[in-house]
């Protein structure tokens, strides 16, 4: 993995500047004619004007990526130029994963890359290998951060925990390492060169962007999670997490070391987020046994936790100062999720942003250290977003590009929230996207749950539920049992029920179009992608009369195997392997094998497509194999297609483009009148 210098070509790095009279023809959609016929396949999976910016702390420069005919490249410019002071190359078998910056001078490139290990087995064979490459502005050839150490060469991420002004030329970052001193020998007993023994533990350093070299300045435990550190680096807290007796331990650190502050036990994390203004308590997220996520002030000393932060939904998250480490506002979730700021300055811009984008979601994405400038995200579920820079010294809003220019003009599906009743009389939200121009009734639809599944559908613009909806299809996300940001009940009543209560969810809303006249009956899909694709599976196999087809994408087929390889991957005491087997259930389990739509494919109707990357390291491909291989011999119609050199989160446009058009063309042989 590494980055290449080289010249500019201004041709192909020149960012569009657009005056703030041109940002309202953008948000009213002035600058494009309406289109008749609806947009290829290519527009919602093309790769942009650019996938990721950073603003420099000083707000000076800005670093952002560029697809050229030479290679995948990220541009560092000056504000209100277009001449770029650098250009660097992305190693063609490398994917770019993001950018940030270290300090004014110093910007991180996150890339990953697809490792074949020799001579491991068939489930450890491929391994998605992230690194963090540091390029500065004066000049140099770019740097690995850390993990290239004979303790971590294997390890793949590292996370970046303090950065910016505070930090000049330096980071702190967190990885998984080797320390003799915690290997222990522990003969004759079953726990010999597990987790509790294994010598790997959790470790900050301290590491110098010039030359990609760490130090050591914490070393956690093998049952460390997560660090909390301040802006100049020092560390204030860590999270233990011990599966087995399910104990969730906060340390904070003082002049005498780590002590604990909280202790909770049962399957229920909190988040370390920040600190409180007067530095006395960190601030945390989490539900903390109660009935939904909080903000929580968990005082250093030791006294019980108290809320800071509370909503009808979830909050999702705390927003936190970047510079002083201290809690700013709160983000919400649920179906409409909303920023709350606790800071006068942050709360003033943000209702001057939403002055200047009505009817318009505003996300302000990066922020320099001064607050003068930052970056913000505008779009909705119906407008795809557009990157701006805005500058509340000037009053200006620069374009920067938008995520999907080839949309531009479009005529989008109408995208509306709703809820409908299940069977045992829970409400399960859902999103409703409406094909333009066509009334909300008997319509073909397609069902498109989430993956995760302890994840939810986001509020924004949602590119393949647009896609289907430009095609003449209503399109339901349904919020389904299992997903987040609705509450403790909500996200646990997901925990053992693949295949059970979170696929009934998916079902009785299908049902509920259908019942309100919405959808025809006779024309009902589902696709789905990761957990998704397995409820589409699932669909198939155990509610064969709703759906005249289904479309899996990198999708789960077999619980016991899939449990075996997180097994074989991760090791008994992994926290992977204890998650999963929390929520699947044991592989042992026989109500596991029997929700496994593999074991189950002689049920299936529908024609079933299966579509999988090959170096997908999240969900093996052997998944959608041996689906495959089961409805073959089932004599079930069915198609499968191996996406060549694609991973988990389909990273390439062109596989992106292939997978619409593989479902454009399923629905359009089994939907259409």
């Amino acid at each position: 993995m590494e980055l290449t210098t080289g010249p500019g070509q201004r041709q192909h790095h020149t960012v569009p500047v657009a005056p703030l009279a041109c940002v309202a023809a953008v948000l009213l959609g002035c600058c494009g004619t309406a289109r008749a016929e609806p947009p290829p396949a290519e527009a919602f999976s093309e790769t942009p004007s650019f996938s990721f910016v950073a603003l420099s702390p000083d707000g000076r420069t800005l670093a952002m990526d560029r697809v050229t005919r030479e290679g995948h490249k990220v541009v560092l410019f000056a504000v209100g130029s277009s001449e770029p002071l650098r250009v660097l190359t992305v190693d063609g078998a490398d994917t770019l994963r993001g950018l940030r910056w270290a300090d004014a001078r110093t910007v991180l490139v996150d890339v990953s890359g697809t490792v074949h290990l020799a001579g491991a087995s068939s489930a450890r064979a491929k391994w998605e290998f992230w690194r963090t490459m540091a390029a500065s502005l004066d000049g140099g050839p770019p740097r690995m951060l850390l993990m290239d150490g004979a303790n971590r060469r294997l390890v793949t991420g590292s996370r970046l925990l303090a950065a910016g002004s505070r930090l000049p030329g330096r980071v702190v970052m967190e990885s998984w390492d080797y320390s003799a001193t915690q290997q222990r020998d522990a003969v004759g007993t079953r726990l010999s060169n597990e987790r509790r023994d294994s010598g790997w533990v959790s470790t900050l350093f301290d590491v110098d962007t010039a030359t990609g070299k760490g130090r050591v300045l914490e070393r956690g435990t093998p049952y460390t999670t997560q660090w909390l550190v301040d802006p100049d680096g020092t560390p204030r807290a860590r999270a233990e997490w011990v599966a087995e007796s399910q104990q969730y331990t906060v340390l904070a650190r003082d002049d005498r070391g780590w002590r604990t502050v909280h202790q909770q036990t049962g399957f229920d994390w909190m988040g370390l987020a920040g600190t409180t203004a007067d530095g006395k308590s960190l601030v945390v997220v989490g539900e903390n046994n109660t009935d939904r996520s909080r903000a929580w002030s968990l005082p250093l000393d030791g006294g019980p936790p108290s809320v800071l932060y509370e909503d009808a939904a979830d909050v999702a998250a705390v927003l936190v100062d970047n510079l002083t480490g201290k809690a700013v506002g709160y983000e919400t979730g649920g179906l409409e999720p909303r920023q709350h700021w606790v800071d006068p300055q942050r709360a003033q811009q943000h209702r001057v942003l939403e002055k200047a984008f009505p009817g318009r979601d505003v996300d302000v994405a990066q922020r320099s250290d001064d607050g003068e400038r930052v970056v913000v995200v505008v779009g909705s579920r119906t407008h795809p977003p557009v990157h701006y820079l805005v500058d509340f010294g000037t009053g200006r809003a620069d374009t920067l590009g938008e995520a999907y220019p080839g949309l531009a003009g479009a005529q989008l599906g109408e995208s509306r929230s709703l809820t409908y009743r299940a069977r045992d009389g829970a409400d399960i939200p859902a999103y409703l996207t409406l094909p333009p121009g066509r009334p909300a009734r008997d319509l073909p639809l397609v069902v498109l749950p989430h993956g995760g599944p302890e994840w939810h559908d986001p509020p924004g613009f949602d590119a393949w539920a647009q896609f289907l909806a430009t095609r003449g299809y209503a399109v339901l996300q349904p919020q389904f049992r299992g997903s987040t940001g609705f509450g403790r009940a909500h996200r646990l009543a997901g925990y053992g029920e693949w295949g059970g209560r979170m696929q009934d969810d998916v079902s009785d809303g299908v049902r509920h179009l259908v019942a309100t006249g919405v959808a025809d009956p006779a024309r009902v899909c589902i696709v789905g992608a990761s957990y998704g694709g397995y409820a589409a599976l699932a669909g198939a196999a155990f509610t064969p009369e709703l759906y005249v087809c289904a479309a899996s994408v990198n999708g789960v087929s077999d619980l016991p195997n899939m449990i075996g390889d997180l097994r074989r991957r991760g090791g008994d005491q992994s926290d992977e392997i204890g998650y999963w087997q929390e929520h699947i259930g044991p592989a042992t389990d026989p109500r596991v094998a029997q929700r496994s739509p593999a074991r189950a494919a002689a049920a299936v109707r529908a024609p079933v497509l299966l579509l999988h990357g090959e170096n997908d390291t999240v969900v093996p491909p052997a998944q959608s194999q041996i689906m495959a291989k089961a409805l073959a011999q089932a004599g079930k119609p069915h198609r499968y297609v191996s996406l060549l050199g694609e991973d988990h989160w389909l990273s390439q446009a062109a596989t992106r483009t292939r997978v619409l058009e593989e479902i454009e063309a399923l629905l359009g042989e089994y939907l259409r009148r």
